[in-house]
């Protein structure tokens, strides 16, 4: 948005070529009181129509009333000077520079005959400028003349009368030049860039270069009586409107804006509350508040790798038979009696067993056997051997040695030494514990997401169960194992508007009736909480904190201030305070600088209470 002030003698060419030399298309014009441009109601159409054909939207910001009630008459946005923002004024300087050096080279949009004509405008007089620019005025303006039959200041206090009016609207062309000359008036210089909107609307842009700036002399006989009159009536009018403006500014500016600040005094009390999941209802005697139960079960499992490890010494194990070809009598065999393999390799009986005696039948001895289990004597591979045949080493050298022996029909197995993996207890008291705590979160979380956002959990109103499934024990040979984990939590919850209300019922009982309660402040410490899931109850003590502030009548206030002098309200509250009622400190602020009492009409006094929230 472009900004532009005028100069109090400044014509509307000169006005019109500024606003078409501006490439914003918001444009803020600033117009001092007694600019030339008030001279006449004309300027101001004058301005109008350039700004619609150039497609500008202009606002005019003025002091003068009775000139933005014209210029709104005529189709202008008004705004009044005290609404001008302060950075409008670093503006000004910027943009009467880029004014200037826009206007070293104009651009000129030539027709048909571009070069000649552009050459022929470069050398043209400025007196023969100046005059084109009063024709086109003129013949722009001869098709409103039955139009402007009324003036701008038209009313009681007029200094043209009827007579004047007629002759004006009905004055041949070469007297609407001369009384231009009032509107135009050059100083400094022709305007060329107002010709480029008026005589060369077509063709492509060149640049010329421009002559050096002549000035132009207005002669003396140009200025018409009618001209001195407008200035007479333009002077009273300023006078009159200066006048009334002060007047209206001293009635309705002044205004006055108190901040005081209350007394204020902190209230503490304790509170015992009952919630129950029997009760619907808030009861203010009992202090009971209705409770929700709500409940969430999940269920996971994870594969756990295996920590421990265990040197395995594993003997070899196999079944024997026993026979007995010695006698009839059944023969003893105490525990660990060795049996030696046809290789060499020692067995051993875990038990005692009697092998049963042989018979004879026709003078042959018919053995007897009997099947037990035997060990191998050391631990290792080697002693998974297949079948054979095997002695008792302990009958060596006697007659036992041949009527005692064995035979296994099947090998041998489980014979080994190596390092295996298994599960400790430690392993599974970890894998429990981060799973559980995993699980929980989880639990929580989709607890608290069921929980309506107008309902709130009990203080440690918690309850947690936890069921370990585990797929394998302790010392299980395993390399990797899998734990299973089930977490069940309880919540008992509230309504916070129930609790709210039962706390706020209390602290009105201890507030007396020229206090009122800053709620803002309010605090709620929560106590030790008691649940008896069993009957779905819970007890829990509450401190409540709370300030409250003297209560102050506002519209009395203002009643006992109207008039009062600065000294005059300040003895009013230094009195307040002393009473207790308010804090020192009280900020009076009059407005404007000149106004030194409370206005009398209440709605411009402000009252603010401040409790230093």
């Amino acid at each position: 948005m472009k900004n532009i002030y005028l100069e109090p003698d400044e014509e509307i060419v000169s006005v019109i070529d500024r606003l078409i030399q501006a490439e914003d298309e918001e444009i803020n014009l600033i117009v001092p009181s007694g600019a030339q441009i008030w001279q006449s109601s004309i300027n101001l159409k004058l301005l109008k129509r350039e700004a619609d054909s150039s497609k500008k939207q202009i606002t005019l910001i003025i002091s003068n009333d009775l000139g933005a009630k014209m210029a709104e008459r005529i189709g202008f946005v008004v705004k009044k000077e005290k609404d001008l923002p302060v950075e409008l004024v670093d503006q000004q300087e910027e943009g009467l520079e880029q004014a200037e050096d826009q206007q070293e080279e104009p651009e000129l949009r030539p027709g048909p005959k571009a070069e000649a004509e552009a050459d022929s405008q470069a050398e043209a007089s400025p007196e023969g400028d100046r005059q084109d620019m009063i024709d086109l005025l003129v013949e722009d303006l001869e098709s409103e003349k039955e139009a402007n039959k009324s003036f701008p200041f038209e009313g009681k206090n007029s200094a043209l009368n009827k007579k004047d009016k007629v002759s004006l609207a009905r004055a041949a062309p070469e007297d609407m030049k001369k009384r231009m000359v009032d509107i135009v008036n050059p100083k400094d210089e022709i305007k060329v860039n107002f010709f480029r909107q008026k005589l060369l609307k077509k063709g492509p842009l060149i640049k010329i270069r421009k002559k050096p700036k002549e000035q132009v002399a207005v002669p003396v006989d140009l200025t018409s009586s009618s001209g001195s009159k407008w200035s007479k009536f333009l002077i009273i009018f300023i006078v009159l409107a200066l006048i009334t403006a002060g007047s209206v500014t001293y009635l309705a500016l002044p205004s006055a804006e108190i901040t005081i600040f209350p007394k204020t005094e902190l209230i503490s009390f304790d509170l015992s509350v009952i919630g129950s999941k029997a009760v619907s209802q808030v009861d203010e005697i009992l202090n009971t508040i209705p409770l929700q139960e709500i409940e969430v079960k999940k269920t996971k499992s994870r594969e756990f790798v295996s920590s421990g490890k265990k040197e395995l010494n594993e003997k070899a194990r196999g079944l024997i038979t026993i026979y007995n070809e010695y006698s009839s009598v059944p023969q003893t065999l105490v525990a660990t009696t060795r049996f030696e393999s046809s290789n060499g390799k020692v067995f051993r009986i875990m038990k005692s067993v009697t092998v049963p005696g042989a018979e004879i039948q026709e003078g042959k001895i018919i053995s007897h056997s009997i099947e037990v289990e035997v060990v191998a004597d050391q631990a290792g591979a080697d002693y998974n051997i297949g079948p054979s045949n095997f002695t008792i080493p302990g009958f060596k050298g006697t007659a036992k040695f041949a009527g005692f022996y064995a035979q296994s029909k099947t090998a041998m197995t489980g014979g080994s030494v190596e390092t295996v993996k298994m599960v400790l207890a430690e392993d599974l008291k970890q894998a429990e514990e981060s799973l559980a705590e995993e699980l929980k979160k989880e639990v929580k979380q989709a607890l608290e997401e069921q929980i309506p956002t107008d309902l709130k959990i009990i203080e440690n109103g918690f309850k947690e169960e936890v069921d370990v499934l585990s797929t394998v024990e302790e010392e299980t040979r395993t390399d990797k194992f899998r734990l299973e984990v089930e977490v069940a939590i309880q919540a008992l919850i509230f309504k916070e508007e129930e609790l709210q209300g039962l706390v706020d019922s209390n602290l009105a009982s201890m507030i007396s009736q020229n206090k009122t309660s800053l709620s803002e402040t309010q605090q709620i410490i929560w106590g030790q909480s008691i649940i008896d899931w069993s009957k779905k109850e819970a007890f829990f003590d509450l401190n409540v904190q709370e300030e409250v502030a003297q209560q102050i009548e506002v519209e009395a206030l203002k009643d006992d201030l109207i008039g009062k002098s600065e000294t005059e309200i300040r003895s009013y509250f230094n009195n307040l305070a002393e009473s207790g009622e308010i804090e020192n400190g009280t900020k009076i602020t009059l407005w404007p600088f000149w106004v030194k009492k409370i206005p009398n009409q209440k709605e411009k006094i402000k009252i603010i209470i401040d409790a230093g929230l």
